[in-house]
């Protein structure tokens, strides 16, 4: 299959076959976020790792970690397995195609068929915004009601600005998400549980 067909059924994945993101909370350095697309044929896997550490002086008051494998066939999501370190408490999300439905089961969702269309909310794929999304962290349905905020400018870690639009999602943690033309993820900005802000600077 030639590369541009691929495109087709996936597009929003970068030339780098990679993002990776520099995560800043209040000001202070929080983590990183990375995601690696394997393409092969009509097939993509999408590995997504997130770590979060705050520190007060030298000592670590909060560590997140969570990683996250996405299935890919044909431009539809077959499966999807996810784990989460939050703080210590240990959380999960998983769903696998069974015909023509999507299984879902995690710590918050009992065993449920998703709505059609539904995919995991995790960011590098604009298609969120249009569609039901699930939580990669417990696997229960996301509510967001979403808007464009028009034409925008972002620049990543070596200062290069790039042309996108700028989505907000309203739901019970606002965020707000930056895509170019081509649907790839640019930058975030989200309120945490705690009330503090998390802003997210591409790298490279």
């Amino acid at each position: 299959m030639s590369a541009s067909n691929t495109n087709d059924l996936y597009p929003g994945i970068p030339t780098s076959q990679a993002l990776a993101f520099r995560a800043v909370r209040n000001g202070t350095r929080l983590g990183t976020h990375t995601v690696r697309f394997v393409r092969s044929d009509r097939a993509l896997n999408v590995e997504i790792a997130i770590d979060y550490t705050v520190k007060i002086g030298l000592f670590t008051v909060f560590r997140y970690t969570l990683r996250a494998q996405e299935c890919w066939q044909n431009g539809e999501l077959i499966s999807f397995d996810c784990t989460t370190n939050n703080n210590g408490k240990q959380e999960f999300a998983r769903a696998a195609r069974e015909d023509a439905a999507l299984m879902v089961e995690g710590t918050r969702a009992r065993r449920y068929s998703a709505p059609e269309g539904a995919i995991l909310c995790s960011h590098w794929n604009k298609t969120q915004l249009a569609v039901p999304t699930i939580n990669p962290q417990d696997g229960s349905l996301l509510n967001f009601v979403v808007s464009s905020r028009g034409k925008a400018v972002v620049a990543n870690s070596a200062g290069r600005k790039h042309d996108c639009e700028r989505f907000h999602m309203l739901g019970p943690n606002p965020i707000d998400l930056w895509y170019d033309d081509s649907g790839v993820w640019l930058a975030l900005q989200a309120k945490a549980q705690d009330g503090s802000s998390i802003t997210y600077t591409r790298q490279g």
